[in-house]
């Protein structure tokens, strides 16, 4: 969705600690937002920042927008807590022979591979993939007659066949070019999960590993970081691709904003679970939104009993 997946914060948000609002420090029995707060924990929506804080004023991050999307699809679909774990190989790749000996093996925060790729020009089109490798496998993978046989896999599955053999005009490359009239079907698709696949152990890979195997992100990598603080359009668009349309059902007439006409935000806004920031029904797509915030809109999406009646005036 927005700039490629940059992993720099390990364990930013990892703690992530079940525990009822009420043992929160930084969450007042009489704050606003404690209800709502409360009820996410209980549903399993949201958890704590750190041991005993919810961290209410703390912007949130697109990866817990996200995260919030996945576990409420999650139980819309009979899931109960979170989602299961991504598989071990979402993420690598590795070249082997026919008869399975592993040549070389990447991952995509493997920086020092420098992985890149492109297609002929010209007909047929034909995959070459490039690849760093060190002196001794240099040495080792050069073929002694040509390109050796080679197989590429990613995230497990092979994709493509082809031959390995030194890249030319460079002492450190390797190149893996695809079999004349190859089928890329399979390596298109496991490249699109492959791209953005976040480092093993990164607190928000499961969620992202479940969004992207049931439709909730679209084939291509992220534009931004998932580190990042999300706008309300950002929200508005993970709530839509997580909810059954039953989730949505209208209980306002909104048929323009001052601000937006996206589709999602207007049925959000009818449903109830969207209000706006302001006296006109503003929605404010680019701006941020506070962990309070957000427990307050995820608490209308899992007890429609919140959900809050729009005067018509307000949003015409």
């Amino acid at each position: 969705m927005r700039r490629p997946i940059a992993a720099l914060l390990a364990l930013a948000l990892t703690a992530l600690l079940a525990l009822p609002a009420g043992a929160f420090s930084d969450v007042p029995e009489n704050a606003w937002y404690a209800d709502a707060a409360q009820l996410c924990v209980d549903r399993g929506l949201l958890k704590g920042t750190w041991e005993d804080t919810f961290s209410p004023d703390n912007a949130v991050t697109l990866a817990e927008v996200m995260t919030v999307a996945v576990r409420l699809h999650y139980q819309a679909h009979g899931g109960t807590g979170d989602p299961p774990a991504a598989p071990d190989s979402w993420g690598t790749g590795a070249l082997s022979t026919p008869s399975g000996a592993t040549l070389l093996t990447f991952n995509t925060c493997d920086l020092d591979r420098g992985l890149t790729y492109r297609y002929d020009q010209e007909s047929p089109r034909r995959l070459h993939l490039y690849l760093t490798v060190t002196a001794e496998e240099r040495a080792a993978l050069t073929p002694a007659g040509g390109p050796a046989q080679a197989v590429l896999t990613l995230n497990g599955v092979t994709v493509l066949t082809g031959g390995l053999a030194p890249a030319e005009g460079s002492a450190n490359r390797m190149e893996f070019v695809a079999d004349p009239g190859s089928d890329y079907t399979a390596f298109n698709r496991e490249l699109s999960a492959f791209l953005p696949a976040p480092a093993s152990g990164l607190w928000y890979r499961d969620a992202l590993w479940y969004a992207r195997e049931h439709g909730m992100v679209d084939g291509q990598p992220m534009e931004a970081s998932f580190e990042e603080p999300a706008a309300r359009q950002d929200l508005a668009e993970w709530l839509c691709s997580a909810l059954p349309q039953s989730a949505l059902t209208p209980i306002n007439t909104v048929d323009i904003l001052p601000d937006s006409s996206d589709p999602e935000v207007l049925a959000l806004y009818r449903a109830g679970i969207l209000t706006g920031v302001d006296s006109t029904g503003a929605f404010a797509p680019e701006r941020t939104l506070s962990r309070a915030e957000l427990a307050t809109v995820l608490a209308r999406v899992a007890d429609p009993s919140l959900r809050v009646t729009i005067p018509t005036a307000k949003t015409n």
